[in-house]
C-alpha cells in the first residue's frame, strides 16, 4: 500500500517515550480500520527488520550460487 507523504510525520518522543532514532508516525484516520487512528513504528526496530531483510536477501543468493543458479 502506498502511503500518502501527507499523513506521515517523525518525532523523537512520543506518547513519554523517547528513542534516540525517532519514531515514524503514520495517520490512519479516514482508512476501514476500527479503532485505529495511528501507527507508530520505532526506528530502531525498522532498522532491525532492513537488516534481516538484508540478511535473508543474502543468504538467497548465496544458495543460488551454491545450487548453480
Amino acid at each position: 500500500m502506498r502511503f500518502p507523504k501527507q499523513r506521515l510525520r517523525f518525532v523523537k518522543v512520543h506518547d513519554g517515550h523517547t528513542s534516540p532514532d525517532g519514531f515514524l508516525v503514520l495517520n490512519l484516520k479516514g482508512l476501514d480500520i476500527e479503532g485505529a487512528t495511528t501507527l507508530v513504528l520505532d526506528m530502531a526496530e525498522v532498522e532491525t527488520a532492513r537488516a534481516s531483510g538484508d540478511q535473508q536477501e543474502e543468504a538467497k543468493r548465496r544458495a543460488r550460487e551454491l545450487l548453480g543458479g
